[in-house]
């Protein structure tokens, strides 16, 4: 009897072992199979973190690459002489405008092209294609708000000739205007405005009243007052109301709500290079990446990298590079 007690007592002691053992060889698994999950997510993590700062070096492969693990990149080719093409270009006094050797194929008559919101002065007024149809865009728009059609386009398209010829009338009445050359004019993309009213009297345009909608809403339409009257120091010219310069929804967009002048947003492009960090920022429900690239020269070519995918523009900024601007 008292031998099947005491063979009872080892077999429960044995299967209590038995349970115990096998208790622990599970924790083990368990912990090894933590440990293989926790390897396998920081190497990835490592991994990801590679990916990121390697983007990130100033010396881009010749083949596609990442930025950010986001935007798929490839280069392309552009013509040095493209820095000074664009809606982008800066011509200032100090940046003069690069006139091609042929007329600019751009261009388009305003009497062919305009809407019937707005009033021309001249017949033979011509402005760049992209900024005409914007500017109708924004004529209609201001019509559907005020219900008026007193706008008229008093000026575009100047050819330098025509600049001088202004500029010699001006001198002689001592008026200060823009030599031929260096006039924002000569692109194409800007345009003055003046009030054609009821009593058929051409007034400079002001943004007084319901004319105030224009100043207040041509950024969505790609425009920028080109010369803030508190910024005249930057830009050198005073007392403009009347001049608008088309630069592209996303750079009016920037421009306007962190009150910069042109000069001072191509200026702050410049810190923000392909394979360092780019202007991110979105406007109208849209997503933009901006980054600047230097023209360095190599047998009158540019290396420039675009996105493979995304929708991309890209313009000279007249003085030493290229702005692209990504939509995500």
């Amino acid at each position: 009897m008292n031998q099947d007690k005491e063979q009872v007592t080892k077999k429960l002691k044995r299967l209590r072992y038995d349970r115990i053992v096998a208790v622990f060889i599970i924790l083990v698994v368990v912990i090894l199979i933590i440990c293989l999950i926790h390897n396998a997510s920081s190497g990835a993590e490592k991994k990801d973190k590679e990916t990121v700062s390697s983007s990130s070096e100033s010396t881009v492969p010749e083949t596609s690459v990442h930025t950010g693990g986001r935007i798929e990149f490839q280069k392309i080719y552009k013509n040095y002489e493209d820095i000074h093409r664009g809606e982008l270009i800066l011509v200032n006094d100090n940046n003069k405008y690069i006139f091609p050797d042929e007329e600019q194929s751009e261009l388009i008559s305003l009497d062919e092209l305009k809407n019937d919101y707005y009033k021309i002065k001249d017949i033979n007024i011509r402005m760049n294609q992209l900024a005409a149809k914007s500017l109708n865009s924004m004529m209609s728009g201001f019509y559907q708000e005020n219900s008026d059609k007193n706008i008229m386009v008093t000026s575009a398209y100047i050819s330098e000739n025509q600049q001088n010829l202004m500029y010699n009338q001006a001198l002689d009445n001592s008026v200060k205007i823009t030599k031929g050359g260096f006039s924002e004019h000569h692109t194409g993309l800007a345009v003055d405005l003046a009030i054609y009213d009821q009593e058929k009297t051409l007034k400079p345009y002001s943004p007084l009243g319901i004319y105030t909608w224009i100043k207040d809403n041509c950024t969505k339409y790609g425009f920028i007052r080109r010369y803030p009257t508190d910024k005249s120091d930057i830009t050198g010219v005073e007392d403009h109301f009347d001049h608008f310069r088309y630069v592209g929804i996303p750079h009016a967009y920037y421009i306007t709500e962190n009150k910069l002048t042109l000069e001072e947003y191509i200026e702050l492009l410049k810190n923000y290079t392909f394979g360092n960090k780019s202007l991110s920022f979105s406007c109208y429900s849209k997503d933009y990446e901006i980054y600047y690239i230097k023209a360095k020269s190599e047998n009158g070519s540019v290396d420039v990298y675009v996105p493979s995918t995304n929708s991309y523009t890209i313009s000279g900024n007249n003085i030493d590079g290229f702005i692209v601007t990504v939509e995500k």
